[in-house]
């Protein structure tokens, strides 16, 4: 075998040229890459922003513990805790879920839950086992925010409530506590959101939030007014208690009511109004077509208060308006004078009973004919318990003693005073005292002991003629003359023989008088004549002729 046949024939090599990008190679990395993208995606996504959340201190709050809920749904965290920058609080940083973006507004409330008692009742149970969260409404401000302070209580309207938001401001030593109710005569129609006290002019104002529908009753002309709990008013009518309703029993309540005239025109939100103290004041306020008059009292005014009634026989016709009501410097001649002045307002409204409004005019020429009758203004006891006193107008009797000063004082119209009821009584009594105390009563008293000692030596001496023998003997012996007497003139009756005797011998009498009537005569005129002989008459001289 030759050495060709031995060698193996060589292979020729065959190159192939890969492609220059292979899918299969980049498939797996560019899977994860839009994984990774899609899942960044998501998070980014669902991420909402960062807030930042103010609070007085951190108890119960722990990072990436605490929640913070809406509706009782979680939509974020607590991520950071530090101390504020002012070092007066403390900043809490949250990662919020992007599905709440829309509600973080800058009117949008955060509060902690926690176990709560108050007046409306026990809250946040459910913390004792969880802990305690942080919770908020959403605002419905135009304007975004990221920045919150955290409120110790919750707020006390609903999320989902509508209606409308009020501001009140009034003048009271009293400040009723946000969630205390605000009331239609005894309906719960709202709560006080917001109350705090202004020292600057004594002012307490009010944020209180009217629920629907009763937003519908609020209008310019409904008035507001404080009600405390229990309220007992004695006057003249008795004893008034005005209550509370049970849940603002305690903490107290507002009360709103439209007047007589209506609601007025419908109000916008945040509109103030006027909060009275109560509802006399209210009703005492001012019409109008109010007129004022003055009036001077004499004697103390102790128990007149503003606002006390002014009554024309029984019917309330106005009120006190001020007292006293002195003129610029009329005070200091007090002493001097001896008078307090009094202003009282008298309102046409409440004399038109049951009858159309009558002009003012009318009203004033009408009280001022029965000023020029002799209308007069006393003060009378309202209550003799509490010593109020109301203002009493009425005719003045015939010789009844009137007190006016002035005509005019300051402008209005002067009502003459007088003095009835239990002050003049009080006056008389005491003018009866002071005449009483004039009396000698100190020798009268020992007048009356020494005869007091005469009358009781006299009987003694009684007593001790009384008390002998022969004295107690009188009555029988009384007995038995009466007895004789009896017996006498039982013999000398007109069927007695004694009795016609008697009456013989009175006619003889008579006989033998009226015979001796000639010679009793003669004595009378000459004595003498049973001596002398009676002289005939003296002769008559005759004239000559």
């Amino acid at each position: 075998m030759s050495q060709s046949d031995n060698q193996t024939p060589q292979a020729t090599a065959t190159v192939k040229r890969n492609p220059p990008f292979n899918v299969l190679v980049w498939i797996i990395p560019v899977l994860a890459l839009l994984t990774g993208a899609w899942l960044l995606f998501q998070h980014l996504r669902h991420t909402g922003p960062e807030i930042t959340l103010y609070i007085k201190d951190a108890d119960g709050i722990e990072i990436n513990m605490t929640t913070i809920k809406v509706m009782n749904v979680t939509v974020g965290k607590v991520t950071a805790i530090r101390i504020s920058p002012d070092e007066k609080g403390v900043q809490i940083k949250a990662q919020m879920t992007a599905d709440v973006k829309n509600m973080l507004r800058k009117d949008t409330q955060f509060w902690i839950v926690k176990p709560r008692i108050d007046q409306s009742g026990i809250t946040g149970l459910n913390t004792l086992v969880s802990g305690s969260y942080i919770a908020f409404t959403p605002g419905h401000s135009k304007e975004r925010a990221e920045t919150f302070t955290v409120a110790d209580l919750p707020p006390v309207t609903a999320i989902s409530q509508s209606g409308i938001r009020l501001r009140l401001k009034g003048h009271s030593d009293k400040l009723l506590n946000p969630g205390s109710p605000v009331l239609y005569g005894d309906i719960s129609a709202g709560q006080i959101e917001k109350a705090y006290f202004d020292p600057k002019d004594n002012s307490v104002h009010y944020q209180v939030y009217i629920n629907s529908p009763y937003d519908s009753l609020i209008g310019d002309k409904v008035k507001f007014w404080l009600q405390t709990g229990l309220q007992v008013t004695a006057s003249g009518g008795g004893v008034h208690i005005d209550s509370a309703p049970i849940p603002a029993l305690l903490s107290g309540a507002i009360v709103f009511k439209t007047m007589f005239e209506g609601k007025g025109n419908p109000v916008a939100n945040n509109t103030e109004f006027t909060l009275y103290n109560s509802e006399r004041e209210l009703d005492n306020l001012p019409t109008n077509r109010a007129q004022y008059y003055v009036v001077f009292f004499q004697q103390s005014v102790r128990g007149l208060s503003v606002g006390a009634p002014v009554e024309y026989q029984g019917i309330n016709i106005g009120s006190v308006a001020d007292v006293p009501y002195f003129a610029p410097n009329d005070s200091h001649k007090l002493f001097q004078h001896g008078w307090i002045p009094v202003r009282l307002r008298i309102e046409p409204g409440r004399m038109e009973i049951n009858a159309s409004k009558q002009d003012d005019k009318i009203w004033q020429q009408q009280i001022q004919q029965a000023l020029n009758l002799g209308l007069s203004a006393s003060l009378e006891k309202d209550n003799l318990i509490t010593g109020n006193q109301y203002i009493s107008l009425s005719q003045a009797q015939a010789g009844e003693s009137l007190f006016k000063p002035v005509a005019q004082y300051q402008g209005y119209t002067v009502i003459s005073s007088t003095h009835t009821g239990l002050d003049m009584i009080q006056n008389q009594l005491t003018a009866l005292l002071a005449k009483m105390n004039k009396l000698p009563i100190e020798s009268t008293m020992k007048q009356l002991d020494m005869t007091l000692a005469q009358l009781k030596t006299t009987l003694a001496s009684a007593d001790r003629l009384l008390s002998q023998n022969k004295t107690q003997q009188l009555p029988a012996e009384l007995a038995a003359t009466l007895k004789e007497l009896r017996t006498t003139l039982q013999g000398v009756s007109s069927t007695s023989p004694l009795y016609g005797d008697i009456q013989q011998t009175l006619k003889s009498i008579d006989s033998t008088l009226k015979d001796a009537q000639p010679t009793l005569k003669t004595l009378k005129q000459q004595p003498n004549a049973l001596i002398f002989n009676r002289r005939g008459h003296d002769p008559e001289p005759k004239g000559a002729r």
